[in-house]
């Protein structure tokens, strides 16, 4: 597993996730996995490399870590927007609409934060109590709790993402965010 910083796929590590894998290999947090990192497979390592066989992005800038399995919902840190430590903004990458891109957190720490608050609220919606599963939509139904992440809306509102973000809803997205952060 590479320390933190440490090169991967010829990009940092994030500091964060790399004290996450060294915590743990994988998890299932609700609907959402992160990735085993130190399986025989390096699940990890696997699906970054397919993702990057064509050059596009968001998947050329980004480390995807983890999804909701069977979906292309994707997770990500991205290295060319690491801070002067090294910590890495965390994405959502929606594949099925043109690989939208979400900001959702200004680093991994502050991501599993939001995501807990989101399985807080998926559980204790009157749909989950009739059949046990998460109706809410990530990230959405968290649009106030990104907003609070003074980092993360820093960066959009200086156009640190504008690169990634290549659809309408992605600009609609950061455009929400800066504007509940107000």
């Amino acid at each position: 597993m590479p320390a933190p910083g440490e090169g991967f796929l010829g990009q940092p590590f994030d500091p964060l996730l790399s004290r996450l894998y060294a915590e743990m290999s994988g998890a299932m947090l609700g609907d959402f996995q992160i990735y085993p990192f130190r399986d025989i497979d390096n699940v990890v390592r696997r699906i970054n490399e397919g993702m990057r066989m064509l050059g596009d992005e968001p998947y050329a800038s980004s480390l995807v870590f983890g999804q909701i399995p069977l979906l292309a919902y994707y997770l990500a840190t991205v290295p060319p927007l690491a801070d002067a430590s090294g910590i890495q903004p965390v994405i959502f990458i929606n594949g099925y609409e043109g690989d939208e891109v979400l900001p959702v957190a200004s680093n991994v720490d502050a991501f599993l934060s939001v995501f807990s608050t989101y399985l807080e609220r998926a559980v204790a919606a009157p749909e989950f109590s009739l059949d046990g599963r998460i109706r809410l939509p990530f990230p959405r139904s968290v649009l106030d709790v990104v907003a609070r992440d003074r980092a993360l809306v820093a960066a959009m509102s200086s156009g640190q993402f504008d690169r990634l973000l290549n659809t309408e809803e992605s600009r609609e997205w950061v455009a929400q965010v800066i504007g509940a952060a107000r």
